[in-house]
């Protein structure tokens, strides 16, 4: 007797919980069609720019050529390119938009941003973001290109049309989480493997750092440039719940991930997706990048995601 009230108990609770998650499929569909037709808003994220063309596809340098013919192209086809506040406001209060929005960032810093990239921005009147690595002495091997001086921030920022943010202030590498130094994590995600003392960073040295790093990330450039500086883009777009918390105990409020998709009103602004542009592509790619997507099963993803990112904010 007794082991058939367990079996209809168990019963019962499989059937509760597949009804629930058949309303919940239910729900998203519903919303999913019902969004159908909202602005989408795609962020595009650059990395390095060189004055030469590239021979082959590499997401982090993209040729000045191809990077003005992609500025000309948005400018020529009725594109706006706003800032990235002005798409966290619409995001969190519904801030009207131009129609065919869109936002471009820059990641690291890299003074190909000042030397090339900068002066098609100025031609063409087009806003971005710059997250930069706010400890420009970190080291990236002996040939990795040479970062933004402070003049040339102060230069850009100057011109209304560059906003400098952070990128972390030393985070920008792969820790190291083993003894047998093989298997690497980002930083911001990963308590580190300490040699000397022949173990793993604990929890709260590993909170330590964090914060430390967001905070020294947010008043060196606060300091250097007297601006405020409120929104984080998690390097190689790693980030978990704890390193999201930490940050906000920080001071940082807007986060830039490397989530791919398009943004919209009442989407996270904890969790801004991004497209990576990457060099060598034809303009109709390009193009494809840049359109909104009114795929249902997209939209269906992206709603869910919505309310999945929602939920794990309510329980942090």
């Amino acid at each position: 007797m007794k082991r058939e009230a367990i079996v209809k108990l168990y019963r019962l609770g499989t059937t509760g919980i597949a009804l629930l998650f058949m309303i919940f499929v239910i729900w998203m569909l519903v919303l999913a069609g019902l969004t159908d037709k909202v602005q989408r808003i795609p962020v595009l994220v650059y990395h390095n720019f060189s004055r030469e063309n590239i021979c082959d596809r590499n997401r982090d340098l993209t040729s000045g050529a191809s990077f003005a013919g992609e500025m000309e192209y948005l400018h020529d086809n009725g594109y706006h390119v706003i800032p990235l506040k002005i798409l966290i406001n619409h995001m969190q209060y519904g801030e009207s938009l131009p129609e065919k929005a869109i936002v471009i960032t820059f990641d690291d810093g890299y003074e190909g941003d000042y030397t090339v990239a900068y002066p098609i921005l100025k031609k063409y009147n087009i806003p971005v973001t710059i997250f930069l690595i706010a400890n420009k002495d970190q080291y990236f091997g002996p040939e990795a290109p040479p970062m933004l001086s402070w003049d040339e921030m102060r230069e850009m920022e100057g011109s209304g049309l560059v906003d400098i943010q952070a990128h972390t202030f030393d985070l920008h590498y792969k820790a190291y989480t083993g003894r047998d130094r093989i298997r690497r994590e980002p930083a911001a995600v990963a308590r580190a493997y300490l040699p000397d003392l022949q173990r793993r960073e604990t929890e709260e040295e590993f909170a330590g750092k964090l914060y430390n790093d967001f905070l020294q990330a947010r008043t060196t450039i606060e300091k250097n440039l007297n601006k405020q500086v409120d929104t984080l883009a998690w390097p190689f777009g790693a980030y978990n719940q704890t390193s999201l918390r930490i940050a906000r105990q920080a001071g940082f409020k807007y986060f830039a991930t490397m989530k791919r998709g398009m943004n919209e009103r009442g989407d996270s602004v904890q969790v801004i997706r991004r497209i990576s542009e990457d060099d060598n592509i034809r303009l109709e790619q390009f193009a494809k990048f840049v359109e909104p997507d009114y795929s249902y099963i997209r939209q269906l993803r992206q709603v869910t995601f919505r309310y999945l990112n929602r939920l794990a904010e309510f329980f942090n």
